[in-house]
């Protein structure tokens, strides 16, 4: 894990104020490789509360009985409980939007970040500038990067469509049915997003959005052109002054905080068009300002292998996307409901030959298959306690995500065993766990992380599926549930074996690389085995239980 000055002087013995000037940082490349990498994803409205000052603005408040609305949490708030993230084990934080957002509508509150009013602003619910590049500051001190979340798709509800011409909202003109000719209509505006440019700020007005209504998903023009769901107001992304607007103010936030990274909302519902030239011209502008392995991470959220793909494939496109195979088939599928292992191998392995197998050039230096980023859950699902309220199917989903050849993201929460079942359900004030350091779940995810911190070959290792049962968790076959892989380079190997059935042990004979006669040890429990003739290892296991072996 990285040091930051803060932590080195700290050590000396010597003082060190957490403060950001008032002017913008000197750009920097905090990363070497992102396969060393763990990201923690907060929502900052529900992580902690550190200003009450911006509680209350424009006679809006917080609501601690409804998690629909605002509960308070703040740059501040987060930037005390740094430390509480670099002990658990991550080493990057992922953030809500940042930019200033519609407050309130009827059914739900702007609380999540995602419903931009003025991109040329910050969040005042957040903090301030000058908080910000505290907080920035602040993790860069302890060694976690910062990634932002980004939103190029849409707006917030900005604009009513007048049907009928009256001046006020009626029925249905929130939002009207999709179509594909558009709405030639006057527009309701309530907000006026704007925009900066190379040489000032661009006004959006009616002919910087699509205007054709809620989005039919299932059609390839209602998902690129249609406003998303509870009138989410879908930018013309194929406009050149709205391109350049967007890559102007992303560019703009990076240079006056130093983040490291962006997460991009939304992906599929921009045209595929935009997206190598949106990164191109981000990465270039960076790096002439010295900050160079920006990540470009997508959000695909999709189970269809090819389409987390496409989105890095082309030249000059994203870095990578999050793996929602991974968590579909894997977590979901095997762990969760009990599916047969080799149902699973696609996700974890030959899934790689749809992808890109070379970085984009002036990208982070991984091709987009070892940079996706996996996940159990995050605040678009039901919570992995939500899904299966059981520690053991927690741990064995855990050691999963932090073994395999994925940057592993974990949202913020799950180590507190948090159990939300979806919406705003998933997105749980944190504060009211305490910021226990001692959940099972808190100290096995600690133990995870350090022993992927610790074996080099965890992190930056290539993955081979060793073995894949055909049988399930509801079979009573020898070897349901069995799942067996190898994480090597060169030399340097550990096998990783699961047994993901809920009710019984199993066992099987597991090839592996290791050359006959060589002792292994488990690394989570102790234990010895001796590799058979022809790279055999006998295993036998427990229900929901694992072996982590390495050569001793």
């Amino acid at each position: 894990m990285r040091a930051g000055p803060c932590l080195l002087l700290a050590a000396l013995g010597a003082a060190c104020a957490e403060d950001s000037s008032r002017t913008p940082p000197t750009l920097t490349t905090h990363v070497d490789d992102w396969r060393d990498e763990v990201i923690y994803a907060v929502m900052v409205d529900r992580f902690e509360d550190g200003d009450r000052s911006n509680d209350v603005l424009g006679g809006v408040g917080v609501d601690p009985a409804d998690l629909r609305r605002h509960q308070g949490g703040d740059w501040r708030g987060l930037r005390r409980r740094l430390d509480y993230i670099r002990e658990l084990g991550a080493t990057a934080i992922w953030i809500s939007p940042i930019v200033a957002n519609v407050d309130r509508t009827d059914a739900e509150d702007g609380y999540h970040g995602y419903w931009a009013s003025d991109f040329t602003r910050l969040n005042p619910r957040f903090g301030d500038l000058d908080e910000l590049r505290r907080l920035v500051a602040a993790a860069h001190d302890r060694g976690l990067l910062v990634i932002v979340d980004v939103v190029t798709n849409h707006t917030g509800r900005v604009f009513d469509y007048d049907l009928d011409g009256d001046g006020s909202v009626g029925e249905g003109e929130r939002e009207p049915p999709y179509r594909e000719a558009g709405y030639e209509v006057p527009l309701l505006w309530s907000e006026l997003p704007r925009l900066f440019t190379a040489d000032g700020v661009l006004e959006l007005s009616e002919v910087h959005f699509h205007r054709r209504g809620r989005g039919d998903f299932t059609t390839p023009g209602g998902k690129v052109h249609g406003d998303f769901p509870t009138g989410l107001r879908d930018l013309d992304t194929e406009r050149e002054d709205v391109l350049q607007g967007l890559v102007e103010t992303y560019v703009h936030w990076v240079v006056e905080t130093d983040v490291d990274g962006f997460r991009i909302d939304a992906v599929p519902h921009v045209e595929d068009a935009f997206w190598p030239r949106f990164a191109t011209a981000v990465r270039e502008r960076l790096a002439r300002r010295g900050k160079h392995r920006f990540l470009l991470l997508g959000e695909v959220f999709s189970g269809d292998p090819a389409e987390l793909a496409r989105y890095s494939g082309e030249t000059g496109s994203l870095d990578a996307a999050f793996d929602f195979a991974f968590k579909f088939e894997v977590i979901d599928g095997v762990v969760l409901e009990g599916r047969a292992p080799a149902t699973a191998v696609g996700a974890l392995e030959t899934y790689r030959a749809l992808y890109r197998p070379f970085p984009q050039p002036g990208g982070i230096g991984i091709d987009p298959w070892r940079a996706r980023v996996g996940l159990v859950d995050n605040h678009d699902t039901w919570r992995l306690r939500g899904e299966l309220d059981r520690f053991d199917a927690a741990a064995l989903a855990l050691l999963l995500l932090t073994t395999v050849d994925a940057i592993p993201c974990i949202y913020y929460g799950t180590e507190q065993e948090l159990r939300g079942r979806g919406g705003a359900e998933s997105r749980e004030r944190m504060a009211d766990t305490g910021f226990r350091t001692d959940t099972p779940t808190y100290l096995w995810l600690q133990r995870l992380l350090r022993l992927r911190r610790d074996h080099e070959v965890l992190r930056r290792g290539a993955l081979r599926v060793r073995y894949a049962s055909e049988e399930g968790g509801l079979s009573e076959g020898e070897d349901a549930g069995l799942l067996a892989y190898e994480r090597f380079a060169g030399d340097d190997r550990l096998l990783v074996v699961v047994n993901t059935h809920a009710l019984k042990a199993s066992r099987a004979e597991i090839p592996s690389g290791f050359p006959a006669g060589t002792v292994l040890g488990d690394l989570l429990r102790g234990g010895h085995w001796t590799v058979a003739p022809g790279g055999l290892v006998d295993v036998s296991l427990g229900p929901r239980s694992a072996l982590l072996l390495e050569a001793r």
